[in-house]
């Protein structure tokens, strides 16, 4: 027979609400463009960050890690977070964003070798006066991560 402390967590858990999460990574280069990449599944807004959905038992920022890598064969690390903001589009969803540097600094410096996924038609290096249509969220997490970058040369 359970202890009583594990079937109160059991009860607890069983009417606890369930989300989601989405985690992007800005990633920046030398010059302060952030890598963006184009969406075949958003057609009304494929513009924006690469990242994904965080899996089951998974850390944001290792979920982020491993969606760079996929999306675009990169391999990054995050650096810290840059904010945390309700999805606008599902119910229960939180959507979170990093920084990312590459794990090779040096290929950053020498336009970095990206092959995309089957999930993305293109890519492209922006800085932030010359963004395509973004979400708001990512425009804004893109602007701290550029400030940042600007404060710390």
């Amino acid at each position: 027979m359970p202890h009583i402390a594990v079937v109160m967590q059991r009860v607890y858990r069983r009417f606890q609400g369930r989300f989601t999460v989405g985690a992007v990574g800005v990633l920046l280069n030398a010059a302060g463009e952030v890598l963006l990449v184009e969406h075949v599944l958003h057609p009304r807004q494929p513009w924006g960050l690469p990242g994904g959905w965080v899996s089951r038992n998974e850390l944001p920022q290792k979920a982020v890690e491993r969606e760079f890598h996929e999306e675009t064969g990169l391999g990054v690390r995050v650096t810290h977070p840059l904010d945390i903001w309700p999805g606008q589009h599902w119910r229960n969803h939180i959507d979170m964003a990093f920084a990312v540097e590459m794990v090779d600094t040096e290929q950053l410096n020498s336009a970095p070798q990206i092959r995309l996924s089957g999930e993305f038609l293109s890519y492209q290096w922006a800085s932030l006066d010359s963004l395509p249509a973004l979400f708001p969220e990512h425009r804004h997490v893109i602007s701290l991560a550029v400030k940042q970058q600007q404060r710390n040369a």
